[in-house]
């Protein structure tokens, strides 16, 4: 078993960003999340690309998540980052693996980064790093809406008894953006809080037209969606804006939406009912090298959610110059509208959503253009390089 060296965390010029101990050893960190490659959502992309910039800084990077889904072998290296997956015994309300960390020790680390407050995965390695005296770094990356009295209670009783003792029991707590910040410090939750928000990197795989988008003039305009099929997502408020569209005559534009997700059969047989489906194009998953084309060939990319933390497809809309179109959850519309990057729009309602959406294919080229120019500059700022040298400097404040 490593011993984990007590010396001096210092800075060296061994590369971008690179922390190293006095003796020149590097950092051994802990990612903690339920969620993991292959699975497929915006927390596990973020663990994974913090993971790879670690690693590139020259950082030894472990991931310990739930295997759900089922991955053989369970043990594996992904772009340089270890990956644990740990089997559960069952999945509680099918969100929540029930796992055991017998056999693991964390000794051998020297910062361990939860991402979540609540599973039990989340929980159990709170206690070990506790027990190791690692210090610990916890990422609250959104408030999950919830439906009902009984579920709204319940997130209620758990967010007392577990989310908020996670916060409080880490020595480091980070936020996406200044609303989760505010949010949280409503809640009760005390000591530092770190705005660093989600980051991106932008696709190197040259753009290639998915094949199952059968566009008969592609000078017709665009608009995409792309993002996992669920609830969260507002897939329904979407496809409610299209029939908003549809009511008088056929729309002026073709609707490609790209992702998998639980909503997958809903949404072909929604899309079965609507007017002019000839028109929308359900692309399921695409690939890096189809999605770019998407961000980079659409008139516009809609984002019509729920809730949110900070979704990647957001800025690598900005980043591609397209005209982005935020439902603005968690005041994310404003990372879009004040830059002029493209328009934020009143959540959950389909009729602005179709405003919108139309306001986009009215506005001239000209106008679009500078969209997505102002776009592009304020997304060069989520880069995943600073938003990890950010990172790194908390790891550097907390460990002695």
């Amino acid at each position: 078993m490593a011993v984990r060296s007590s010396a001096p965390f210092i800075r060296t010029q061994r590369g971008r960003g690179v922390m190293a101990s006095a003796d020149g050893a590097s950092l051994r960190v802990l990612l903690v999340h339920v969620w993991f490659w292959p699975h497929v959502g915006g927390g596990d992309q973020h663990v994974e690309m913090l993971g790879r910039e670690l690693v590139k800084s020259g950082h030894d990077v472990t991931v310990w998540c739930a295997d759900v889904p089922k991955h053989e072998p369970r043990t594996f290296q992904r772009e340089g980052v270890k990956v644990i997956r740990l089997p559960p015994s069952r999945v509680l309300r099918g969100v929540d693996p029930v796992v055991d960390l017998e056999g693991l020790s964390m000794e051998e680390f020297d910062v361990i980064h939860l991402h979540d407050t609540l599973p039990i995965l989340i929980r159990k390695s709170l206690k070990m790093a506790k027990k190791s005296g690692i210090p610990v770094v916890t990422t609250y990356h959104n408030d999950y809406i919830k439906k009902g009295v009984i579920a709204k209670f319940i997130k209620q009783i758990r967010w007392i008894l577990q989310g908020r003792r996670t916060l409080h029991d880490s020595q480091a707590r980070i936020v996406l953006t200044q609303y989760f910040s505010d949010l949280l410090r409503s809640k009760g939750v005390k000591g530092n809080i770190d705005i660093i928000p989600n980051g991106f990197s932008p696709i190197e795989e040259k753009s290639k037209k998915p094949k199952n988008l059968p566009l008969n003039n592609e000078k017709e305009p665009l608009m995409t969606f792309i993002g996992r099929l669920s609830e969260q997502k507002g897939l329904d408020i979407l496809m409610d804006a299209w029939d908003i569209l549809a009511r008088e005559s056929e729309p002026n534009f073709d609707l490609a939406i790209a992702g998998k997700g639980e909503l997958r059969d809903w949404l072909k047989e929604r899309i079965a009912k609507s007017r002019y489906n000839h028109r929308i194009h359900q692309l399921g998953l695409v690939s890096e090298a189809e999605k770019r084309w998407l961000l980079e060939e659409s008139t516009g990319i809609v984002i019509p959610s729920r809730f949110e933390g900070l979704p990647t497809v957001m800025l690598e809309s900005m980043y591609a110059k397209s005209s982005t179109i935020m439902a603005d959850v968690n005041d994310l519309g404003k990372i879009v509208a004040e830059p002029r990057a493209g328009i934020s729009v009143e959540p959950n309602d389909p009729e602005k959503l179709s405003n919108a959406i139309q306001s986009v294919l009215s506005a001239t080229p000209e106008q679009r253009g500078e969209w997505g120019e102002a776009g592009h500059a304020a997304a060069c700022n989520y880069l995943w390089p600073q938003i990890t040298k950010d990172v790194l400097k908390v790891y550097d404040r907390i460990i002695e």
